[in-house]
């Protein structure tokens, strides 16, 4: 039972589910490749990143403007 939990557990990688068969059918009725999908993803964690960044950036500035 313990390495059925383990696999509940494990989280592939991008490649690794854009290599699943699965996904191509998938892909493909939603209007993507596999290539345009893994830039649109990657486009996603960089914004992502990127307000994370200014949001701690002002957090920062709101802090000292207190002091």
């Amino acid at each position: 039972m313990a390495g059925r939990t383990d696999r509940c557990r494990y989280e592939p990688t991008l490649d690794e589910l854009l290599d699943d068969d699965v996904m191509a059918p998938v892909l493909r009725s939603a209007g993507f490749d596999s290539q345009g999908f893994r830039e649109m993803i990657v486009e996603t964690a960089r914004r992502i990143d990127d307000r994370r960044i200014d949001d701690d950036d002002d957090a920062t500035s709101d802090h000292r403007a207190d002091c």
